[in-house]
């Protein structure tokens, strides 16, 4: 009986898991990526994108800057990056940790170019491109966040740094001692603010922000 009990607990506690569990748990980062992508077909609603606040202000971002060639870092399922196309018509060269979301997206999206790359150590090999777009990765590479910026100092001089990212409205338990709103991530970026956006909708448990800064 109590091997029966402790399979059907077991179950029941695997139904009952999000993609979320797979990712920051607890107030701890568990940074599972492949598992999560295996497990759930379109983890965040990747696919339907509904708050889509800060990724058309990213958008906006590349055009008013006139951008010709963005790398996309954290590119998941790769929706963003077809969104970015369809607007700009630029191919963003999409990059995620992820070789599962790498693969789904390539077959989701084949006229796009997606790479499995992890840019806390290979940023530099793309320097050549204009524009850094950080898609909703922050909270996933603060430990590293210090470093990537003096690659990003020393390869892309002169060059852009965009960040999509979202803040939580008093309920953020991961990264508190980096910083928990857009004011406070703004300070703690040592580029120039260039554009930014913050909006929300009253329903939401999140704030959308995108920034751009001129890396210099």
């Amino acid at each position: 009986m109590s091997y029966v009990y402790f399979e059907t607990t077991k179950i029941m506690e695997d139904k009952q898991k999000t993609y979320h569990d797979y990712v920051i748990k607890d107030g701890k980062f568990i940074g599972k990526f492949d598992e999560m992508y295996t497990e759930f077909n379109d983890p965040w609603t990747q696919s339907t994108q509904p708050n889509k606040y800060s990724r058309m202000a990213g958008i906006v971002h590349i055009q008013n800057f006139n951008i010709k060639t963005v790398l996309e870092c954290g590119s998941g399922l790769g929706y963003y990056a077809d969104w970015i196309h369809r607007e700009t018509q630029i191919i963003p060269k999409s990059v995620d940790i992820s070789a599962v979301a790498i693969e789904k997206a390539k077959t989701l999206f084949p006229h796009l170019d997606f790479e499995v790359v992890d840019i806390c150590t290979e940023l530099s090999k793309f320097k050549d491109y204009d524009c850094v777009l950080f898609s909703e990765i922050i909270w996933y590479i603060l430990p590293d966040l210090k470093e990537i910026f003096n690659v990003l100092k020393k390869d892309f001089k002169g060059k852009y740094f965009l960040v999509n990212q979202v803040f939580y409205k008093g309920t953020q338990k991961y990264g508190n001692e980096y910083f928990t709103n857009l004011k406070e991530f703004i300070n703690y970026v040592p580029f120039t603010l260039v554009g930014q956006c913050e909006a929300t909708m009253d329903k939401d448990s999140t704030i959308e922000t995108s920034t751009i800064f001129k890396i210099d």
